[in-house]
């Protein structure tokens, strides 16, 4: 019989885990731990713990290093979701997933294959069928196609089921009923698909960009609702994306055509003075689709719209802009972002992501071969202040970073075995100085051939002294022998300091 870690095998060299010793509460109220990274090996060890409720749960990347999947989720975080009636809607589509409850009380819609397939074909099924279930604004995993490299750019993950699985919150349901740890692995194994032979009748529609021509080359989210039967409620935001996308479609004479599509998706219709001032709005120079709002927000598949042709990345000349997906912030010194583009992850410093310019300069030179088409200022700042919001946080060890790589370098020059055994000797040697009362001296001169000594590049002097001071250190004028002699002084360090080994910088720059 399989495991459950047959079925969730993912990515082998790191693993995700909430340190809950540093817990927050976010927007919505959910207590969250601190979200870590861990890059070592995934265990059945780790496993066996996770299984036992042993320490912090287990998150496994389902990207593995090919860039192919066995496994996927759609994850939908409603607290206190009606799972029956999910369950009854998944079944009613003739999707092959598998729910489990979350902690929260939401679900996790797996997906599982017979055999690692590509990534973005994964992820492209996977967002349509969220759409189709009403949940197209929840998260998908894997959340990249592809990565950067395996320094920085590990991929996010996912909270695995079955924690303390004797008294589990997050267990499989099948009909309604909960699921054992063992009936949770049997079902999902006989579950499993090749999704090149799955067909869907249900969803070749709407999602698939067929159907009536009502919308033709527009928004799947409208297309679906139109199949379902217009708008149940929110009709006024309805009908103003109607009217986006028959601006697009029809610019010179979209606002005779409003009415036909008024009586079409709104029962009862809007009145005529609602029309008018939706026709008003969309009639200004800045408009676009309200991508955020219901009712077209849970059943939006961005992917998908972005290459229709009035689209949400209709460019206003006839193309479109290239799809803009999962973005990451790598944590270190400097900050590095990574960014799915078109199915390909480009790395920016914080400079480039926050100037159009440079961000279009970035995308040109990658091999995606497309530009970004150019948006006002205030859109652009909207649109990444969104990403920003979602985005995943890699925290880099402190000692991994330049700044911590200094400081580990700093200490081993204040506590190793070439020490001046008083002040006066300050004056011709280079050795630093254990005053005896918590304090080490030395002159700057020593502690920079140092670092030259052991290769660690930095951008200046004053540089240095920067980062001496973010150690506590301090610049002081003490009198030796009857002059003034400028020196540094820094807290003596923690015992323990001198037996770390020492980093290996070569020629890296800092």
């Amino acid at each position: 019989m399989p495991h459950i870690w047959d079925l969730f095998a993912g990515y082998t060299k790191a693993y995700g885990r909430y340190d809950l010793s540093k817990q927050r509460t976010n927007d919505r109220g959910k207590v969250e731990g601190k979200a870590l990274t861990i890059k070592e090996p995934v265990t059945q060890a780790l496993w066996e713990a996770h299984l036992a409720g042993h320490g912090p749960g287990l998150g496994i990347i389902p990207l593995r290093t090919d860039n192919t999947v066995i496994w996927a989720c759609i994850d939908i975080d409603i607290y206190n979701l009606d799972l029956a009636a999910l369950e009854a809607k998944i079944h009613k589509l003739q999707m092959p997933l598998v729910m489990a409850r979350t902690k929260s009380g939401g679900a996790h819609c797996f997906l599982f294959l017979e055999e690692p397939t590509p990534a973005k074909d994964v992820r492209n099924t996977m967002e349509s069928w969220a759409a189709a279930l009403g949940h197209g604004d929840c998260e998908i995993f894997p959340k990249q196609t592809s990565r950067y490299d395996e320094d920085h750019d590990l991929g996010n993950w996912l909270n695995m089921p079955y924690y303390y699985a004797e008294k589990t919150l997050r267990y499989g349901i099948q009909g309604g009923q909960r699921l054992s740890l063992d009936e949770f692995v049997e079902y999902s194994w006989n579950k499993r698909i090749d999704l090149e032979a799955i067909s869907i009748p249900s969803l070749e529609g709407s999602m698939n960009g067929h159907g009536s021509n009502n919308f033709t080359e527009g928004p799947p989210c409208l297309q679906h609702l139109e199949q379902m039967g217009g708008f149940p409620e929110h009709r006024n935001d309805g009908m103003y994306n109607v009217a986006v996308y028959l601006r697009k479609r029809f610019p010179d004479d979209w606002q005779d055509k409003i009415q036909e599509y008024n009586v079409r998706m709104c029962t009862p219709p809007l009145t005529l003075s609602e029309l008018n001032t939706i026709v008003k709005s969309v009639g200004s120079k800045a408009y676009g689709y309200r991508c955020k709002h219901q009712p077209i927000a849970a059943h939006c598949h961005r992917r998908s719209c972005l290459g229709r042709t009035y689209g949400v990345g209709e460019t206003g000349e006839g193309g479109t802009q290239p799809e803009i997906g999962s973005i990451t912030k790598y944590v270190g010194d400097p900050v590095l972002w990574f960014l799915e583009i078109s199915n390909t992850r480009i790395m920016l410093t914080t400079e480039e992501l926050l100037n159009q310019s440079l961000f279009k300069k970035k995308v040109v030179d990658s091999n995606i071969n497309r530009v970004p088409a150019a948006l006002p200022p205030a859109r652009w700042g909207k649109f990444i202040d969104e990403k920003l919001r979602s985005c995943e946080i890699m925290e880099v060890p402190t000692d991994a970073s330049p700044t911590g790589q200094f400081q580990m370098l700093v200490e081993q020059f204040a506590t190793g075995q070439a020490q001046a055994t008083s002040k006066e000797e300050l004056v011709h040697r280079h050795s630093p100085f254990k005053t005896g009362d918590g304090e080490v001296w030395f002159r700057s001169r020593g502690l920079l051939e140092y670092l030259a000594l052991h290769s660690f590049k930095y951008r200046s002097e004053h540089h240095v002294w920067q980062m001496l001071r973010d150690m506590k250190g301090e610049s002081r004028l003490v009198k030796i022998k009857g002059k003034n002699y400028n020196i540094w002084v820094i807290p003596e360090p923690e015992r323990g300091a001198e037996d770390a080994p020492l980093p290996e910088f070569g020629t890296k720059e800092f």
